[in-house]
C-alpha cells in the first residue's frame, strides 16, 4: 500500500512505508505530550500510538484538576488502514506543522468531558536517548529508541465545558518507536518466571524538566543497588539549535509518603561532561497520574492495554478519584493501586524554580532508599 512517505527517497527496506521491517506484533511508534500550568491549576497528558503489525492507531488524553482530585480520562482506538497517513483517531488529532519545532494538538468537543486546541512549540532541541536493547532466554524483550524535547504550549483546554486559556505553559514530549513489553499482546510465560526485579530490588527514574535557564532529561536504572543504565543531557534553553551536555553521573535521594512507594520529595545530584555539578530537587505539583486511565499498565475497559484491536470506532470515557495518595478509585467504584505512576513536579535547580515530569518506579525491597 502506497503512502505519502513513499514519495520520498528514504526507503530502508524493499517494502512500502506502510510496513515495518519486522513482524513482531508489539512494534509501536508513539507520540507522548504533557502540558502543565506551572501553578498547578490544570494538568494534561495526551498521546497517540501506531501499531503497524496490529493494524491499530490509538490515543488518549487525561487531565488533573487539583481542586477536586479527579482525573477524567479519554481513550480512543481505530483500525489503522487504509487511513494510515492520518494521525487522527476519533476526536483526537496530532499534526506536525514543522518537524522538531511546532506541533498542533486538538481534541474536538463532543460527548466527552475533555477538549483542547493547543500549539506546542519547541523550547530546546530534541535529544535522543541511548537505544534500548534487552533479551531474555534468547528472545528480544525490548528494542526501541526515544527522543525527548522541552516546549511551551498555547491555546485552550476545556474540562466539562469550562475552558481555560493556556498561555506559555510548560510542556514536554517524547517520541519512541520499536518493541517493548506491554504493547498489543501479553508477554509469553517463561520457565522459570523472571522475578529478578522483585528479588533484587529495582529502580527506574525518568525526568523531563526545565527552568528559565536550564532544561534536560535524566534516565536512571538500578538493580540490586547497582546502576544498570545512566543517560540524559542538560541544555541551555532559548532556541531549538543549541548544544547539550551529556550526563556522566546521577545520584538519587528520595523520601516517600509513609507506607507508600509514592515520593514526596526527590533529589537528583547530577554531573555533566564538563565536570559541573547540579542539584535537581523535585516535589509533586499534584497527584501522580494513574496511567491505566491513558491505556498504559493494562488500561482500557477490557484490560488489554495499548495497541489491542478494538474495531474502527472505539471511545471510552471515565473519571478516576485520586483523593488517596496511593489508591485510585475508578468510575465503577473499584479500587486499584497501579504500578505505573508518573508525576507532575515543581523543580528547583540550585535555587532556580521550574516545572517537570518525574517517573520513579520501584520493585522489591530497597533498604538504601528506605523502601520495604
Amino acid at each position: 500500500m502506497l503512502t505519502r512517505l513513499d514519495e520520498t527517497l528514504r526507503h530502508q527496506t524493499s517494502a512500502t512505508f506502510d510496513q515495518v521491517a519486522g513482524n513482531d506484533p508489539r512494534f509501536f511508534d508513539r507520540y507522548w505530550f504533557c502540558v502543565y500550568d506551572p501553578s498547578g491549576r490544570l494538568l494534561l497528558v495526551t498521546g497517540m500510538g501506531l501499531y503497524s503489525n496490529a493494524d491499530v492507531l490509538d490515543g488518549f488524553a487525561a487531565v488533573q484538576t487539583p481542586d477536586n482530585h479527579r482525573q477524567p480520562n479519554l481513550t480512543v482506538s481505530r483500525t489503522l488502514r487504509p487511513a494510515i497517513d492520518h494521525t487522527e483517531v476519533g476526536p483526537l488529532a496530532i499534526q506536525v506543522d514543522q518537524p522538531f519545532r511546532r506541533l498542533h494538538l486538538t481534541l474536538t468537543p463532543g460527548a466527552h468531558p475533555l477538549s483542547f486546541d493547543l500549539s506546542w512549540e519547541a523550547f530546546t532541541p530534541a535529544v535522543e536517548e541511548e537505544p534500548y536493547l534487552r533479551s531474555r532466554n534468547g528472545r528480544i524483550v525490548e528494542d526501541y529508541r526515544r527522543y525527548n524535547q522541552i516546549g511551551r504550549a498555547n491555546g485552550w483546554i476545556a474540562v466539562e465545558g469550562r475552558s481555560t486559556d493556556v498561555q506559555n505553559w510548560w510542556a514536554a514530549r517524547d517520541h519512541s518507536w520499536g518493541v517493548r513489553p506491554g504493547m498489543v499482546v501479553s508477554e509469553p510465560e517463561t520457565d522459570p518466571p523472571d522475578t529478578t526485579q522483585d528479588d533484587r530490588g529495582y529502580v527506574a527514574v525518568w525526568l523531563l524538566f526545565s527552568t528559565a535557564d536550564l532544561s534536560g532529561f535524566v534516565q536512571l536504572r538500578e538493580l540490586g543497588g547497582v546502576r544498570t543504565r545512566l543517560g540524559g543531557a542538560l541544555q541551555r534553553p532559548g532556541h531549538a539549535d543549541g548544544a547539550s551536555l551529556a550526563l556522566t553521573d546521577a545520584v538519587l535521594e528520595v523520601t516517600c509518603y509513609p507506607g507508600t512507594r509514592r515520593f514526596s520529595r526527590a533529589t537528583l545530584r547530577l554531573t555533566t561532561a564538563d565536570g559541573e555539578r547540579w542539584n535537581v530537587e523535585a516535589a509533586p505539583l499534584h497527584r501522580s497520574w494513574s496511567m491505566d486511565g491513558t491505556g498504559y499498565d493494562g488500561g482500557f475497559d477490557d484490560g488489554r492495554g495499548l495497541g489491542a484491536p478494538r474495531g474502527n470506532r472505539h471511545l471510552e470515557v471515565d473519571v478516576y478519584d485520586l483523593s488517596h495518595i496511593d489508591d485510585v478509585v475508578r468510575s465503577d467504584g473499584t479500587v486499584r493501586r497501579p504500578r505505573q505512576r508518573e508525576t507532575p513536579v515543581r523543580v528547583s535547580v540550585d535555587g532556580a524554580e521550574g516545572t517537570g515530569h518525574l517517573v520513579i518506579m520501584t520493585r522489591g525491597r530497597l533498604p538504601h532508599y528506605g523502601i520495604d
